[in-house]
């Protein structure tokens, strides 16, 4: 028994060692997943953090208003632009790329702050930004608190100054609202929202890996092709009905992850829940093809399931699956916009969160059709290598 264990041991060994593929990604695929984890998420552990570029429309111009913005400018990572237009704050902040949040101080502030009322100042927000949306609320809310402090303390030392007699009002808080950048749009998320298409589109890809480049490379190793081609078959049609099927599969397997999210989590399905067909689409297309091309790479099946899944997850972390972009560093947000999952998530986001009209779809749609594209070029032109 114990020689049997032992020799069967030492063959298995010598099988992995001669597969330096599997070698590597044994240790490439953690290493890849990490450094990816790592610097996307930096920031929340203690990393440097983003520096937030805060619009602002002073509509007060009092001593309140002027307090709040030497405040902010001496904040630490924020960038203060003064603004004279609501609208174009507004617009600044629904440009998804620019700004989570836009501050309008409303007329009357300072007067509302010396009379003892309360007066909010008001906050456009991207909610899908919503993380970014909280950092940036606290630090306000905790200067907003400051300020009414400081006046709090002259109002106190006054009313010692002159007496009981001098009736003198204490000033009240400041606070602030929410309002949507975009009409129609919640302040307030769902976090599966993000969640649902976020996962579904990682494990369509993982799923591809499985199924289509799996299929293709065992298909290729045992000869099955080969001998389709020589019952007349052109190798091109093979593969392209290959990949179709899979694309079918993929939209069918989103589809059902997003009725199973609006029955079981109550996600939004935005203005037009045919909409979402769109960017489902163009991911399922661009999986399918990424799929063809992992096959024609893999030179062996055990490397080809690390490959494939190691590509996948990076892929869908990278471009906003898992996190937020507005997490990561600059330079993966710019790697991030060659990749198919950036644009879908866009696409998800905005019908889904910004309920945006379904023609916001349509420039992600187009990115992610032409990376498939490249992808299907790359896989074909790589199986006929093979071939000859």
């Amino acid at each position: 028994m114990l020689r049997a264990i032992w020799l069967t041991t030492q063959n298995e060994a010598r099988l992995l060692v001669r597969d330096p593929t599997v070698l590597f990604m044994l240790l490439f695929a953690p290493v890849v997943i990490i450094t990816v984890a790592g610097y996307s998420l930096g920031s929340l552990y203690g990393g440097s953090a983003n520096s937030f570029w805060l619009p602002l429309v002073d509509l007060d111009h009092g001593k309140v208003a002027q307090g709040i913005i030497e405040a902010l400018r001496r904040e630490h990572g924020v960038t203060l632009e003064m603004l004279d237009d609501p609208d174009e704050a507004r617009r600044l902040v629904s440009r998804r790329d620019r700004t989570p949040v836009a501050i309008v101080i409303p007329e009357e502030t300072s007067v509302a702050v010396a009379a003892g009322g309360k007066p909010r100042l008001t906050l456009f927000v991207d909610s899908v930004r919503r993380v970014e949306v909280n950092a940036l609320e606290l630090r306000i809310d905790e200067l907003c608190r400051k300020i009414t402090e400081q006046a709090r303390t002259a109002a106190q030392s006054q009313i010692e100054s002159f007496g009981e007699a001098q009736a003198i009002t204490l000033p009240g808080d400041i606070g602030f609202v929410e309002k949507p950048a975009i009409e129609g749009e919640a302040v307030t998320v769902n976090a599966f929202d993000q969640y649902v298409p976020g996962f579904g589109v990682t494990f369509l890809l993982i799923g591809m890996m499985l199924g289509l480049a799996l299929t293709l490379f065992d298909e290729r190793d045992w000869g099955t092709l080969k001998r389709l081609q020589v019952s007349g078959a052109p190798l091109t049609g093979l593969l392209l009905g290959k990949v179709f099927a899979r694309f079918i599969v993929g939209i069918a397997q989103m589809v059902l992850l997003f009725a199973v999210g609006w029955a079981l989590f109550g996600i939004s399905l935005g203005r037009n829940p045919l909409a979402l067909i769109i960017p489902t689409v163009g991911i399922s297309f661009a999986a399918a093809a990424l799929g063809l091309v992992v096959a024609s790479i893999a030179t062996a099946h055990d490397s080809l399931m690390s490959v494939g899944v190691t590509i996948s997850m990076a892929m869908a972390a990278i471009g906003g699956c898992w996190w937020p972009l507005d997490f990561e560093p600059g330079w993966m947000r710019e790697l991030a916009r060659w990749l198919p999952t950036t644009w879908t998530m866009q696409a998800f986001n905005d019908l889904m969160i910004r309920n945006q009209p379904p023609s916001a779809a349509l420039l992600p749609l187009a990115a992610t059709i032409g990376i498939g594209v490249i992808f299907i070029v790359a896989g074909l032109l790589r199986f006929r290598s093979l071939d000859d």
